[in-house]
Formats: structure tokens, C-alpha cells, sequence
């Protein structure tokens, strides 16, 4: 029986040079959908890269774009036909050799929403996705919305609420694992065998959107949707999502005590780290 497909989104600017930052150097194992965020690029601009689907929509950020792939695929009848949906940013340098490995990787690993690693060059806010060498998965609670990989029935699920957050921010930390919850899909990883690299500075941080909220408030918003969706369906949930996701926040930079609460876990890793190199 012939594996379903997955669908991966690029984002592009429709003014610079398309894609360019994604490296063609094997055949697709997926199909391509470019989104110009611009709402007025030249398609014939996109002449030279195969790619099956294009969006052209004005978009001020993540949330926006998420929005209008989840209406793209419902007026197209497509929200049943890939197997994941990867939505990446469009300062994600990344190889398509590396994108077929990761899809592969998540399949044999039945993992049901996934990253690849960041290099450790990248710009990053989050350090638990820069790359940890020699492994090939680390499970997670969560993944970054800059790169995410989504079962398409979590994606599908998700959507009536993607335009409570116009950045993304809060999409990936509360509501995504909360959903995943609710479709009893909570396998999540990031892929270390494979790296990506996030070529600019973080821009969400601090900006004010249309809808005259912050990220840090849009976050804020998406964790009272998501607390909700617990509160409705209370019997789906556990105390490790209530702790470690549901009632975790975000701010600028990482408050002291989740600091504190890395402690254990650091001394871990060094002692592993002087046995491994006492046996060289």
C-alpha cells in the first residue's frame, strides 16, 4: 500500500529571491505549497521550483498564515489528503534531503508533531531545540511555530482557533499539545539526526499587531483558550500536561525558577557526559 503524502508550506516574502533558503538537493518526498505573504507576488517568479500548491495572501504573521492554509486546503478539498503539514518560516535554511529524512524519521518514530533541530548558529529564543548531538529523537512537550510539523487531524482540529493569535505565539505552547490531547495524539519530538538553521533575528518579540496585542499578550490570550478547553474536557487531560504545559509561562527571557527547576537534569547530562568521554 502506497504511504499518503505529507504537505510542506514555505513562506516567502514575494519580493526576494523564492525560497531561497531551501537547498534542492534530492526529488520532493512531499508535496510543496508556497505561501507569498505579500498578497501581490509574480507567480512566474516560482518558474524554476516545482512545487503543487501556491497561496499569494496578504498576512501579517503566523497566526495569519496558518488561518489561510487551513482555509486553502477546506476550499480545495485537501484537508484529508497528507499525513503531516510542516509550515515553515521563511529564514528556515534547510535542505529537502534533510525534510524526507525528518518525515521518515517521524513515521518510524510515531511521532504525531515534530521539529528538526536547530544548529547551534541559529537565532533562537528556546535552547531545548538547538541540536543535541548523537541522538536521533528527544520527545518534548512542545515545538516552536516557526517549523512545526503537524499531524494534518491535529492541524484540522486546531484551526477554528488560529485566529485568536496573529503571530503563532501561544498556537505552540498551549493549544497545539492541548488539542493533541484531545485527539489522544500526543507523541512529540524533536529530531536531533537532522538540523535546521533560523537565519534572522527573533521579530515577535515586542511587536504590537492589528489587533493592538503583544505576542506575550497573545500568548496569554491562547492559554485562557486552551485552559477552557481543559476545564470543558477535564477527563483528557493529566497532571504532567496541567504542570508542565497548561500553567507554564512565558515571558521575556526564562524566569528564575524554571531555571532552578534544570538543575537536576544539568548534572544528569554532565555525568553522562564524563562517562561517555572516560570510555575514549
Amino acid at each position: 500500500m502506497e504511504s499518503i503524502k505529507s504537505l510542506v508550506v514555505f513562506t516567502w516574502d514575494g519580493i526576494s529571491k523564492p525560497l531561497k533558503y531551501l537547498y534542492f538537493d534530492s526529488l520532493k518526498d512531499f508535496d510543496l505549497l508556497v505561501y507569498d505573504y505579500s498578497g501581490n507576488a509574480d507567480i512566474h517568479l516560482l518558474k524554476n521550483i516545482k512545487h503543487e500548491y501556491f497561496i499569494s495572501q496578504k498576512s501579517e504573521c503566523k497566526g495569519h498564515i496558518l488561518e489561510h492554509v487551513s482555509i486553502f486546503l477546506n476550499n480545495n478539498n485537501l484537508n484529508y489528503n497528507f499525513e503531516y503539514i510542516g509550515l515553515f518560516d521563511d529564514d528556515i535554511f534547510v535542505t529537502i534531503k534533510d525534510i524526507n529524512k525528518s518525515i521518515f524519521i517521524a513515521k518510524l518514530e510515531n511521532l504525531d508533531v515534530f521539529q528538526i533541530s536547530l544548529t547551534h548558529d541559529s537565532f533562537f529564543n528556546h535552547r531545548q531545540f538547538v541540536n543535541k548531538k548523537g541522538f536521533n529523537v528527544i520527545k518534548t512537550d512542545w515545538v516552536e511555530i516557526m517549523a512545526p510539523f503537524y499531524k494534518l487531524e491535529i492541524f484540522n482540529k486546531a484551526s477554528k482557533y488560529f485566529n485568536q493569535s496573529i503571530s503563532g505565539t501561544g498556537i505552540d505552547v498551549y493549544l497545539i499539545p492541548t488539542i493533541q490531547r484531545l485527539l489522544n495524539k500526543k507523541s512529540t519530538g524533536v529530531i536531533h539526526s537532522v538540523q535546521m538553521k533560523h537565519c534572522r533575528p527573533i521579530r515577535t518579540d515586542g511587536r504590537v499587531f492589528s489587533n493592538g496585542m503583544n505576542n506575550l499578550q497573545e500568548i496569554k490570550n491562547i492559554q485562557l483558550l486552551s485552559k477552557q478547553l481543559y476545564q470543558d474536557n477535564i477527563n483528557f487531560f493529566d497532571e504532567h500536561y496541567k504542570i508542565n504545559i497548561l500553567n507554564k509561562k512565558y515571558t521575556y527571557g526564562i524566569p528564575i525558577k524554571y531555571k532552578l527547576q534544570r538543575l537536576p537534569l544539568m548534572f544528569k547530562n554532565l555525568y553522562k557526559f564524563l562517562v561517555d568521554e572516560s570510555y575514549r
